[in-house]
């Protein structure tokens, strides 16, 4: 086994990434999108600190404007969350520093967060100075006037100055003024309706509310939850008190408050069974038209149960409605576990249900946690998301007590288990319970269940009997699945907060997705011919001893017959899209190129190539293998299960070298240099001028550059540009790429009206945009010219619909001399510096004038004013006067053709002379 020591992990100091930032040239638009922060927020809440803390760090110290305030904002988080309040000031003061803070964040949150820490570290000046920004930037909303409240107690102002704050949170809504009672006792249980609230006159008709309030070792705090309910302005309630084995005096204090109130009613359980099984047991009981819960903590606006009810008895579509509430302690001091928009949202524990949902879905889940939440997808699954009404969003029907010893704040079921731990894996399986039911009956929970419906963390289960495995069950048990491989994988997994497992039985599959580093969803679902609707994961575990259960099947290629006597190499391909472009073509010629030279090629794609691509493969190697990779990371070390499957394959085939065709993977080296195989890296990137692919990969480019010295052998580039950046000419070959001869007799004969292609991937980064407005400045002038666009119709091209006249769109062409042959000039305008322009010397090699961007390896290639333009980057101007240039002067575009087909013969002959290097 490869030892831990040389599978690099992702810790240390990155300050050099970071100086490389603050290098870039300026922040262009959308900075939200740009800031690394954002995306490293999703790692360090979901298991990942240990590796991206030292890098929010380093933005936060060294990082250009945009990112000092992302970090700021992130971090302040983190550290708040963790206890550390000084350093949580700290970096959300970095944020408010920051003049790109309010370009990144479209929410109160940070002003909230700085009042609140600013505050809590005795630094009331700075909290004012941030309250101020904020109102002045999102107005006097709920969140700053509780922001308001804070300071004003802060500063010891009066309890009738306290209460006219409280008071205007509800003005605006027309509800209910709230105030502080008298007397010594905490903030919290003093809050009451205000003396002027108008009583509502109760209708004999209206409907029975029955409210459940579980009750265990409460007797501190069950008095203000109780009078809170009393003073409810809707009067037909039936409070049900269930005390759940209370040691301390709660039942005394429920018994004395039933005694002069007939709405509530005792229900003693004689044991601890715990919340949910409390509240099924009133549930049982319970005799209203409708149905909500209370914690015996908690105090609610006095009409909290007004406000819920009315929207259900005026709708029978709706099945439940829920209010707002804010988190507080004892003295009212803010205390939301994690800063999102603001201090006021929604709560989930006031659901209020029609009590015909009891026979329909049935009871809360027998759980330690989370069971209200479950009920309210549940809710939402079986009636749709219009069966649950918000009332009074912003506007905090409820105050929630905050107490240290409350499940919620308790290490095993912290909130922060929602992101990773068990919260989270309980609401993943619960649901895959909701998106797999049949139908509503499907849905329906019984109050004591013969076994459960679905499985859950041991943790928090109550001892009911387990439900049979279903598949979720057995994706979650695999050894191929990986959930950390999955979610570093898919970014987009990680940051919609689904489990690997529910993705990929949800749409992983279908979408041929690996579920991990030893399975190829892929390449299984073609060696088994399976249909699309089965998942090749739960075959694979299903099926064992039927067919090709590997799951990493291997293709046979045409030269497998010349194993083991003819020497072969391992060649590690590129991810591959479903058509061929200059990258799939340029790997094609460097296995052709491995056959001229005596070699049965052996080929490694990190999935299954598209039908025509795969065919193209087997026709010149031995075999085509297909094993799953993730991009090497600044962040996280190579998976070595995956270092592991490659030594494999190099014990397997016995490759005189290891080539490695881009440099995003990792393994391939480092798994040669444990095999003791030279190993060969193809440079097809300039990473030096390449910082979404550097963002990718989270390193800089001077990191990435000492990596590969230090994990590759030798190096293979298409230009000098590559070489240079590289920097170790004795381990180089510069060798271009080879073109499709046939291009050198293709026919060169402009017609009247001038055609200009762009032959493309078309999407942004490839310049489609400039080239539809270049069209479209054209058009307007009224220059008779035909703007091309070959190449498959993307998102990002269907986004600038409706084309201009003078547009059209050609679709993909199978060959590039298709395309080329019906183009009089064309254009290379890719948004990153590409390493070699493959495109541009199959262009010129066709007599066709190139019009390219200064940038990256193509002006290396033309010739301006000879072959074509090179013109400055991103400049639609200068795409509109190269066009009109070359249209106004006919004579001149033939001789550019000559000489543009004379600079593609002697890059061709260049390409074709380079020698493979030390292959023996």
């Amino acid at each position: 086994m490869i030892s831990g020591a040389e599978l690099r992990g992702g810790e240390g100091d990155h300050r050099e990434s970071f100086e490389w930032l603050q290098r870039e040239k300026g922040v262009r638009a959308g900075l939200s999108a740009q800031a690394h922060a954002p995306e490293l927020d999703h790692l360090l809440w979901r298991g990942y600190h240990g590796r991206v803390l030292p890098r929010l760090e380093a933005l936060l110290d060294h990082g250009p404007a945009v990112e000092r305030a992302s970090a700021g904002w992130v971090l302040a988080r983190w550290y708040s969350e963790q206890g550390d309040l000084e350093k949580a000031r700290q970096a959300i003061l970095a944020f408010h520093s920051q003049s790109a803070k309010d370009q990144l964040i479209a929410h109160p949150g940070p002003y909230l967060l700085a009042v609140e820490l600013c505050l809590d570290c005795g630094d009331a000046a700075s909290a004012e100075l941030i309250f101020e920004q904020g109102i002045a930037r999102f107005g006097e909303t709920n969140d700053f006037r509780l922001a308001r409240f804070l300071l004003a107690k802060a500063k010891g102002e009066t309890v009738a100055d306290l209460s006219a704050i409280l008071s205007d949170i509800y003005f605006a809504s027309e509800l209910a003024e709230v105030v502080l009672g008298g007397g010594n006792g905490h903030l919290f249980d003093r809050l009451r309706g205000g003396p002027s609230m108008a009583r509502r006159e109760g209708a004999p008709d209206d409907p029975l509310v029955s409210i459940i309030v579980p009750v265990f070792n409460a007797a501190r705090e069950l008095s203000t939850a109780i009078k809170g309910l009393q003073a409810q302005s809707w009067e037909n309630l039936e409070i049900l008190l269930v005390n759940d084995g209370s040691s301390d005096d709660s039942l005394a204090i429920a018994s004395a408050a039933a005694a002069h109130d007939e709405r509530l009613r005792i229900i003693d359980l004689g044991k601890n069974q715990g919340a949910y099984p409390a509240r099924n047991t009133g549930f049982a009981e319970a005799r209203g038209k409708f149905v909500t819960v209370h914690d015996s903590d908690d105090w609610s606006h006095p009409q909290k149960i007004e406000q819920q009810v009315q929207p259900l008895i005026a709708d029978r579509t709706l099945k439940a409605t829920v209010s707002h509430w804010v988190r507080a302690g004892n003295n009212i001091e803010m205390t939301r576990w994690r800063m999102e928009e603001g201090w006021i949202y929604r709560n989930v524990s006031s659901l209020m249900i029609r009590a015909e949902l009891r026979e329909q879905l049935g009871y809360w889940d027998r759980v330690k946690v989370n069971a209200d939440t479950e009920y309210y997808y549940r809710i939402r699954s079986a009636f749709g998301a219009n069966s649950i009404k918000e009332v009074c969003p912003g506007v905090p029907l409820a105050f929630a007590r905050t107490l240290p010893e409350s499940l919620t704040n308790q290490s095993a079921t912290h909130l922060r288990t929602q992101f990773a731990g068990v919260r989270r894996d309980y609401m993943e399986s619960a649901h895959v319970w909701h998106e797999t039911a049949d139908n509503v009956q499907g849905l329906r929970l019984a109050r004591h269940p013969a076994q459960r419906p679905f499985r859950v963390p041991n943790a928090i289960t109550l001892g009911d009997p387990e439900g049979p495995e279903g598949d979720y069950d057995l994706l979650t048990a695999s050894h191929l699945l990986d959930e950390q491989w999955y979610q570093l994988a898919y970014p987009d997994v990680l940051q919609s907060g689904m489990s690997a497992a529910r993705h990929y039985l949800k749409t992983g599959a279908k979408e041929g997705r690996d579920p991990g580093p030893l399975f190829s969803t892929s390449a299984y679902r073609e060696a088994n011919q399976l249909g699309s609707a089965v998942n090749p994961l739960l075959h694979h575990h299903r099926e064992q001893g039927i067919g090709n259960t590997s799951g990493l099947p291997n293709f046979e290629g045409a030269l497998a017959d010349l194993l083991p006597e003819t020497k072969t190499v391992l060649v590690f391909a590129h991810t591959a899209g479903k058509t061929l472009f200059g990258a799939e073509r340029s790997f094609l010629d460097v296995v052709a190129r491995l056959v001229r030279g005596g070699f049965a090629p052996v080929v490694v794609a990190p999935s299954m190539p598209s039908e025509e691509y795969l065919g193209r493969l087997l026709e010149i190697s031995a075999a085509v293998e297909i094993l799953p990779q993730i991009w090497r990371s600044g962040l996280h070390p190579v998976n070595s299960q995956t270092v592991e499957a490659i030594r494999s394959l190099i014990v397997k085939y016995r490759p005189a070298e290891v080539h490695v065709n881009t440099v995003v993977l990792e393994a391939p080296l480092l798994a040669a240099r444990a095999e003791s195989v030279p190993s060969v890296m193809y440079v097809r990137e300039l990473p030096a001028e390449d910082m979404p692919l550097c963002r990718a990969l989270s390193m800089s480019p001077e990191a990435l550059r000492l990596q590969l010295l230090e994990q590759a052998d030798r190096f293979i580039m298409p230009s000098e540009s590559v070489r240079e950046w590289l920097g170790c000419p004795e381990r180089c070959t510069v060798r271009p790429n080879a073109v499709d001869p046939s291009l050198f007799d293709l026919p060169y004969d402009p017609g009247h009206v001038l055609r200009i292609a762009l032959i493309s991937s078309n999407i942004e980064k490839k310049g489609v945009r400039e080239f539809v407005a270049a069209a479209r400045t054209i058009a307007w002038m009224g220059q008779p010219v035909r703007f091309l666009i070959f190449g498959p119709q993307t998102p990002d091209l269907l986004s600038l619909s409706p084309l201009p006249p003078n547009v059209e769109v050609m679709g993909y062409a199978p060959r590039p001399i298709d395309a080329i042959d019906q183009a009089d000039v064309i254009v290379s305008l890719s948004k990153f510096a590409e390493s070699f322009g493959r495109t541009v010397v199959e262009a010129m090699a066709a007599g066709r004038p190139v019009i390219c961007y200064d940038r990256g390896a193509p002006p290396s290639l033309a010739v301006s004013g000879e072959t074509g333009f090179v013109i400055p980057a991103d400049s639609v101007s200068w795409i509109v006067d190269a066009v009109l240039a070359l249209d106004a002067s006919r004579l001149q575009l033939r001789k550019m053709s000559r000489a543009a087909r004379r600079r593609a013969h002697s890059i061709q002959k260049l390409a074709l002379a380079s020698s493979l290097g030390r292959l023996p």
